[in-house]
């Protein structure tokens, strides 16, 4: 499976999948033309914990060149741990999906 990887602002490695990328386009339409996108929001956005599962995390931050009536790209990102084949714990942090939003700017 290949994939794409960047680090946000805190030094965590991050990874976007193909099948991800795919499951993105599918269900998000105005995302197709935005991958680059979702490298930016993961390097420079803010980062918020999720309130009910505290190894998901969203990453957002403001465009000015996005969809007409959206104005922030959101990324939902698992912060997990797998096991490597020499029993070593290793960071496995993994894009779940993408999207746009509209919000003011306050």
């Amino acid at each position: 499976m290949a994939q794409e990887s960047t680090r946000d602002k805190l030094g965590n490695e991050i990874y976007l999948t193909d099948e991800r990328w795919a499951h993105i386009v599918e269900t998000h339409e105005e995302m197709i033309f935005y991958r680059n996108h979702i490298f930016v929001t993961l390097r420079t956005g803010q980062r918020r914990q999720d309130a009910f599962d505290p190894s998901k995390y969203k990453y957002t931050k403001r465009f000015t060149d996005l969809t007409e009536g959206f104005t922030h790209i959101v990324v939902v990102v698992k912060l997990t741990q797998r096991e490597d084949a020499q029993g070593t714990e290793r960071s496995n942090n993994f894009v779940l999906t993408a999207y746009q939003v509209s919000r003011r700017s306050v």
